[in-house]
């Protein structure tokens, strides 16, 4: 299977999202630069935390709508509308109203927050056995890169050219929602009935079928721990570095505790842009369940050393063999979970695989409150627990599973 033999839906998918999330990753990463530069640090910080919770509840209904609505037309209405709420927030960045910037910005979060389920699920109604695997690694390369893209362009634009940002995201949105009018085709097939009248009743019922799933479940717990890891560079390792870290002169180039922690995350980055495709090769031909082990076990190396490691040249070494580890085990991961969903209900699944993601962030996020008490080795004890946890976790659903999935008549 080749990249240019995958279906229409597939391609304006993965390459609109890219675009998108170019322009998306020049402006959000300075949404808390922003707002402190317009009320205050204390402002910015708990109206993004209130962002974080708001987010959570409109996730869960996206997943309801989006089993019970043509995609399409899900996906192409909140489109036009994110972009229409982005262009008036550049709008409102030229005029200074931060009130009006903040009302739009919030219409635009629950526009991305509630077409996220309609975006994964028409690339999964899209995939099938032969093509799911390239698919995901294809998506997993664009993601990285835009995301460094975006990051870069922010960098030389947001104090000189706000406006031109917010601008450009609006328009690129617009802009995405017509390739996506035109040329996205329709999955009808999919649409769920309601199962329940009441709206409310209906939406409980179809996330409690989800979590009678158990290999499902057990999938997205072990993504929370998995996920945990990674996190944790930006928050625990991310404090430990500014604090303990030696200043090391390189070369004429003084590396503090801060440019180590951004010297980890362009390593991420350029190793998961330049070997994806590479990795992919070298391990095509092994078992999927041995592929998957020997992933985690280089993710759990690395970052289990990272967590504790405090030279540079060490840091170095356990961010490479821990993105290496990534590279192996997330896009087989991400093809594999389709066994496990029903195509009836993939806004649901996804919705609630989203859940995963906010659950491995709280976690990181405690292992600031943990380091206190803790020397940066217990830490390491610990790291690699919940990647071991993670692991067998995943294992477990994805390939060592009983009969579950055809008592809950998931297949």
């Amino acid at each position: 299977m080749r990249i240019r033999d995958l279906p229409v839906n597939i391609h304006v998918r993965l390459w609109g999202s890219f675009i998108s999330r170019i322009a998306a990753s020049a402006v959000f990463p300075f949404m808390a630069l922003y707002l402190t530069e317009e009320v205050s640090r204390t402002f910015a910080g708990l109206f993004l935390s209130l962002t974080v919770l708001f987010s959570f509840i409109i996730n869960i209904i996206a997943g309801y709508i989006c089993d019970r609505l043509p995609r399409k037309k899900l996906l192409v209405f909140l489109s036009y509308m994110d972009g229409l709420f982005l262009s008036l927030m550049a709008w409102t960045v030229y005029l200074n109203q931060i009130h009006l910037f903040l009302i739009f910005f919030m219409m635009s979060l629950t526009a991305t927050t509630l077409k996220r389920p309609a975006f994964r699920a028409l690339v999964q109604d899209s995939a099938t056995p032969e093509n799911r695997k390239l698919i995901y690694q294809l998506d997993y390369w664009l993601v990285n890169l835009s995301i460094a893209l975006g990051a870069a362009i922010g960098g030389v634009l947001y104090h000189e050219h706000k406006v031109l940002l917010f601008f450009m995201l609006g328009v690129i949105t617009l802009f995405i929602a017509v390739i996506y009018h035109l040329i996205i085709e329709e999955t009808y097939v999919f649409i769920r009935e309601k199962a329940h009248a009441n709206v409310f009743r209906d939406l409980l019922h179809s996330y409690a079928e989800v979590s009678k799933n158990k290999p499902f479940v057990i999938l997205v717990l072990g993504g929370v721990f998995i996920m945990c890891a990674e996190l944790s560079t930006s928050s625990y390792v991310a404090v430990r570095l500014a604090e303990t870290f030696r200043t090391e002169e390189i070369f004429g180039f003084k590396l503090t505790g801060v440019r180590m922690f951004s010297a980890i995350n362009i390593i991420n980055t350029l190793t998961v842009v330049s070997c994806t495709f590479l990795v992919s090769r070298v391990v095509a031909k092994l078992p999927l369940k041995r592929v998957m082990t020997i992933g985690f076990l280089m993710y759990g190396i690395g970052y289990t050393v990272l967590t504790s490691a405090n030279v540079w040249w060490l840091i170095v070494i356990a961010i490479l063999i821990a993105t290496l580890g990534e590279l192996i085990y997330a896009p087989i991961k991400n093809a594999e979970e389709l066994d496990l969903i029903p195509p009836d209900k993939r806004g649901a699944y996804g919705a609630f695989s989203n859940l995963g993601f906010n659950g491995a962030d709280l976690l990181s996020k405690s292992g600031i409150i943990l380091g206190a008490y803790l020397n940066p080795l217990a830490m390491s004890g610990v790291m690699a627990v919940i990647v071991t946890l993670g692991a067998v976790c995943m294992l477990y659903s994805l390939f060592d599973r009983n009969n579950d999935l055809e008592k809950e008549g998931v297949v």
